[in-house]
């Protein structure tokens, strides 16, 4: 805190120079400006005015802002000052200082400053090597150069760098330096400290790194030290069209860590993915086989979470002596394990290094494309979950980049010029040209150079409508002959939750859910997902139940209950609302789709409410993502096991077997796979998955985020989740993990696994499960109520086109139950993809024509098949 005048001020950086004419200036609370009030561009080395002060004529003060013109500036005289140590300070015409802040330059840069070419980083062609930096505020760029990542500074070779007319700073060198590493010494004044600082640091486009991103690597991105045999002739597996699309969602970790059929050295690795015989690939390549289309993975580029020197890493996979034991040490390996999700971005081009079974250099790109060829091959494509919503650290933190070289410009702002978190870390600002061109240029570098199928986008809500439109662009721009890539079959999807620094600020331009229509971006279905599980994401709701889980016809009487009212008779109605947003979500979430809902009343399906918003949102089918887990909450399985009766008063047995908790999980997760829009599974679901409770596995170590392939065991009840996130729940999990009755068997893995490959098999089947368009949808989609009227837990959906018929029924009752329908009265017959050899349940179902009539077992999901030439005309 520094003191001038009578103003207390603290370091801040309040002052905005937003574009080559003006300033804005967030003055003091309290602030009176008189007439001999003055403004002036100054050093920021005094206390003092200059001798020669640059002064700001005052255009308007209005709501605590000052509007300061800087019109009578040259564009030599701002180049200048920007990259002096400036400040605003206000004079009271004696010369006294009475305030004084910092400045921020984001929208002046995106004025005169933005760089519009494809050619920054390092890039290596053969004969030569070209670098180029985007610092416009910089007062100097240096290149030093080493031969090994691991040369002393001082052994370097240093190189002056030339700035550009847009603030770029470039050099050549010999393609004999090809391989070498690098790094920038930026000097450069940084509001952050006050004072001019000079930091080596990273390139923010780094296409290679050394181990742990400590120094950026010259790379040619076509020689045979990063590129894989036949590479340049790799084939997509068939997609005819983005509507077919199925989405497997995969930690790299999760998929091999802890599989004994997987070489040592590449278990957790990129290269796991090209062991053809490991038990993981053997269990994709079935999936595949029944119609899985896309393989997603959570982020693999740079990120800061873990220590790439595996000579360091420790890790726990037990076993252990009680169930306090696993969590515990755990927690205390977390610095030094190699697990986390990796939603912590450092360098956005390069691939993470802790998944390659050589984190140094350029063998990481060569095993990212291994690993795409692999999984190609085997019939999938592959989608990479990225982060560009911010960043680990900032500042002048060890692993920070941007705010080095060109400070504050890539964070979002608040009015004193201080970043918002609200993302959890440093929000990135894409409203920022530069910030925006980087998203771009990421997407299509990981499209291009490493052939990726899709991109799923974390908390899209973070950056406007209007940017990630400029994606869908240049994503969709992308040519096979000219590019390598067909842009058109790239699938775009991700979370547009309501919230986050740019909602806040201006949620009319926010990419959410209610700003999403007609983007033909895929946006996660939360509505259809807690309408089947019931609660939310949330841990305090975790028991609560829904449409799959047993409310109302199976209550459980648990008293963790949050949001489930005792009385059945709200139970029901609630029940039939659910069943409304489940229709909804199985029609695609079609905004302008009209059904009739549980009261009778025909509406659209946009101005059905869930929780006080609009449950449908979407133009056409593909941009809906229907779920009902991911990597976030808790797995389906153990959300099951929470809400499930657990001896429960006055239920007969009190305690819901693994059967009737199988047949939840088999209903749950029927419903997006037979529904409009794009199916997303969390990886092992079809194996009953289970982290034991763990609400948030994200640094859970690999102990909490096993996946058998062999489908001999579903890990529950080997510990306790992780205090750090659920100690608060212990009280709860600790008598169901202990329950030896809740222990699955494989015979039941195996029957779900099943279950879920007819599941896949059954959608690739027709047509009628990949529909799009609102007029297609509502021409050949309807759901129809048993004698006309809806009942609880009862949802009939009825698909036609010119060459077959569907019904498909849903009953979440736990008991058997008549569905009375005319269309009953054709020779129906369960669907040969999905009769009793995938559901022994289904031998129950008692057709009776004569009545117009079917019995449905309690639980279950049938599908009945009418070719056109068994129709009765």
């Amino acid at each position: 805190m520094l003191q001038f005048g009578s103003y207390a001020v603290a370091a801040d950086v309040r002052a905005h120079w937003n574009n080559s004419s003006q300033i804005l200036l967030k003055l003091p609370a309290g602030f009176y400006a008189s007439a001999n009030t003055q403004f002036f561009l100054d050093d920021a080395s005094s206390l003092l005015l200059d001798a020669s002060p640059i002064q700001l004529p005052l255009i308007k003060i209005e709501s605590g802002f000052a509007f300061l013109s800087t019109a009578h500036l040259s564009l030599s005289q701002v180049d200048e000052l920007i990259r002096r140590p400036l400040q605003v300070k206000i004079s009271n015409n004696s010369r006294n200082v009475v305030d004084v802040t910092q400045i921020h330059f984001s929208g002046l840069l995106d004025e005169l400053y933005f760089y519009d070419a494809n050619d920054l980083g390092a890039r290596c062609f053969g004969a030569a090597c070209t670098v180029k930096l985007w610092a416009p505020t910089a007062q100097n760029v240096r290149l030093y150069v080493f031969r090994r990542s691991d040369d002393p500074i001082n052994t370097a070779m240093v190189l002056p760098l030339t700035r550009g007319a847009q603030g770029t700073w470039s050099t050549s060198l010999a393609g004999a330096l090809e391989g070498s590493y690098y790094l920038y010494e930026v000097t450069v004044y940084s509001p952050h400290t006050q004072k001019i600082e000079t930091t080596f640091v990273t390139d923010p486009y780094s296409f290679s790194l050394s181990l742990n991103g400590a120094r950026s690597q010259l790379v040619n991105l076509n020689s045979k030290n990063t590129t894989p045999a036949l590479w340049n002739s790799l084939r997509k597996p068939p997609l005819n069209s983005i509507k077919e699309s199925v989405v497997y969602e995969m930690h790299i970790r999760d998929f091999s860590a802890t599989d004994s059929t997987v070489p040592t050295s590449k278990r957790g690795t990129y290269l796991a993915f090209t062991e053809t015989q490991s038990a993981g690939m053997k269990h994709l390549q079935s999936l595949a086989e029944a119609g899985l289309t896309h393989l997603h993975l959570l982020p693999i580029n740079d990120f800061g979470s873990v220590n790439e020197n595996k000579k360091e890493w420790e890790t726990f996979l037990g076993p252990s002596t009680n169930l306090q034991e696993p969590q515990s040490i755990i927690g205390g390996l977390r610095e030094k394990d190699p697990f986390n999700w990796g939603y912590d971005p450092v360098h956005y081009f390069t691939p993470e290094g802790s998944y390659a079974v050589s984190g140094e250099g350029e063998s990481r790109i060569r095993e990212v494309r291994e690993m795409v060829q692999a999984v190609n091959k085997m019939g999938l494509r592959i989608v990479q979950d990225v982060v560009l919503n911010h960043t680990y650290q900032s500042g002048l933190e060890n692993l920070s980049v941007f705010d080095k070289i060109v400070p504050l410009y890539y964070y979002r702002l608040d009015d004193n010029g201080i970043a918002h978190k609200s993302s959890c870390c440093w929000d990135t600002a894409s409203e920022n040209r530069m910030m925006e061109k980087l998203m771009i240029d990421n997407v299509l570098h990981w499209a291009k150079v490493y052939k990726f199928d899709g991109f799923r986008f974390d908390l899209m809500s973070f950056h406007s409508r209007q940017t990630m439109d400029k994606i869908y662009k240049a994503v969709h721009a992308l040519d096979i002959n000219k590019d390598g890539v067909d842009g058109s079959k790239i699938l775009l999807y991700g979370e547009g939750w309501s919230f986050g620094s740019l909602h806040e600020k201006s949620p009319q331009d926010a990419m959410t859910i209610t700003n999403s229509y007609g983007s033909q971006y895929g946006f996660f279905n939360d509505r259809l997902r807690d309408a089947v599980r019931g609660g939310t994401t949330s841990s305090a709701e975790k028991s609560d139940q829904g449409f799959a889980t047993g409310l109302f016809f199976d209550f459980n009487h648990e008293p963790a209950n949050r949001g489930t009212p005792g009385d059945l008779n709200i139970q029901r109605d609630r029940l039939l609302h659910y069943g409304d947003v489940i229709k909804a979500g199985l029609a695609g979430n079609l905004r302008d789709f009209y059904f009739r809902e549980h009261l009778g009343n025909t509406i659209r399906a946009g101005d059905l409410r869930f929780r006080g918003t609009p449950v449908a949102f979407a133009s056409q089918a593909i941009e809906t993502v229907n779920y009902v887990s991911a990597h976030d909450g808790y797995g389906l399985w153990d959300a099951i096991q929470a809400k499930a009766p657990f001896y429960s008063y006055g239920r007969s047995p009190s305690l819901a077997s693994v059967e009737e908790r199988l047949r939840m999980h088999q209903l749950a997760l029927s419903i997006p796979l037979l529904g409009q829009g794009i199916p997303f599974v969390e990886s092992g679901t079809e194996l009953l998955r289970s982290k034991n409770g763990d609400q948030d596995s994200y640094d859970s170590g690999d102990f909490f985020n096993r996946i058998d392939w062999t489908g001999k065991t579903n890990y529950w009840g080997e510990g306790l989740p992780p205090a750090w996130k659920n100690i608060n729940d212990w009280s709860f999990w600790e008598p169901r993990l202990k329950e030896q009755a809740l222990k699955v068997t494989p015979a039941q893995i195996s029957r779900m696994d099943k279950y879920f490959r007819a599941l896949l098999r059954l959608r690739q089947s027709s047509d009628l499960f990949k529909m799009n368009s609102l007029s297609e949808i509502s021409q050949h989609l309807h759901f129809i109520d048993n004698d006309r009227q809806a009942e609880p837990g009862l949802i009939a959906m009825h698909l036609q086109d010119t060459s077959e018929e569907l019904l498909i029924i849903f009953n979440a009752s736990r008991e058997a139950r008549y569905f009375q329908h005319d269309l009953l009265h054709q020779p129906w017959r369960l669907h040969p993809y999905f009769d009793s050899s995938i559901d022994a349940a289904l031998a129950q179902v008692v057709l009776m024509p004569t009545q117009n009539s079917v019995q449905i077992p309690g639980r279950t999901t049938l599908v009945l098949h009418l070719n056109s030439s068994q129709r009765i005309r």
